[in-house]
């Protein structure tokens, strides 16, 4: 018996569709985000000694933008602006952290987020919101503080104004020790990458916080974490 070895009609004409449909997929433009790029407004949730959550939550922050080595070009750095939210959507601190190339920064949420918080219950639970911007206050002086020295600016990172130039970008992830049903587990969870952002959101993030330092309750400031 022999076996024939020619390839049926049917495949010769299914391969042409495929490659057809491949040049085609090829050819049509795809936005940019389709690609996964990291983003410059990032959001995630701490969850310390509340429903779930038995122990302090871990805010990582990775700055994957410039050249991290003086050899090889200027070392520019980025901003992490934070702004830390309770259950109930009320900001009750903020802060501007610089942040170099290639640089992880570790945040602990009950020591650096929530420690020195404005408003009269400091959370268990609640939500960051984390804004990647250029250097905008050289100083750390500016239009929302005249004359003075932000107390939540930190490195030229002021989150009470926008930023004046580039956009670049920053990755994150948050741990939390978290009881489900038992026993108590560390869950890392990547923050949420929401692009640029909400311009009405950006805009009321700044203006918030603005607000927030300027009360003059004297609390309301994160701090950066020392590495």
């Amino acid at each position: 018996m022999s076996i024939s070895l020619r390839k049926p009609k049917w495949l010769g004409r299914g391969a042409l569709a495929l490659v057809a449909g491949a040049v085609l997929l090829a050819s049509v433009p795809t936005p940019a985000r389709a690609v996964m790029l990291p983003g410059s407004a990032l959001f995630g949730y701490y969850d310390v000694d509340g429903f779930t959550g038995t122990g302090d939550s871990i805010l990582r922050l990775i700055n994957p933008s410039g050249n991290a080595n003086i050899g090889f070009g200027p070392v520019v750095n980025s901003c992490a602006m934070i702004y830390v939210f309770d259950d109930q959507q009320e900001m009750g601190e903020c802060c501007g952290c610089p942040l170099s190339p290639s640089q992880l920064a570790t945040f602990s949420v009950e020591k650096n987020l929530l420690s020195d918080w404005a408003l009269p219950e400091t959370p268990e639970q609640g939500s960051i919101a984390i804004r990647s911007t250029s250097i905008n206050a050289t100083g750390c002086q500016s239009f929302a503080f005249p004359g003075n020295t932000n107390p939540a600016c930190n490195g030229g990172c002021d989150p009470t104004i926008g930023p004046t130039g580039g956009t670049p970008t920053l990755l994150g992830s948050i741990t939390h020790v978290q009881d489900i049903d038992n026993p108590s587990t560390i869950t890392e969870v990547s923050l949420f990458d929401n692009g640029t952002g909400n311009d009405i959101n950006n805009t009321y993030l700044i203006e918030q916080c603005g607000a927030l330092l300027g009360n003059a309750s004297g609390g309301g400031i994160c701090n950066c974490p020392v590495e």
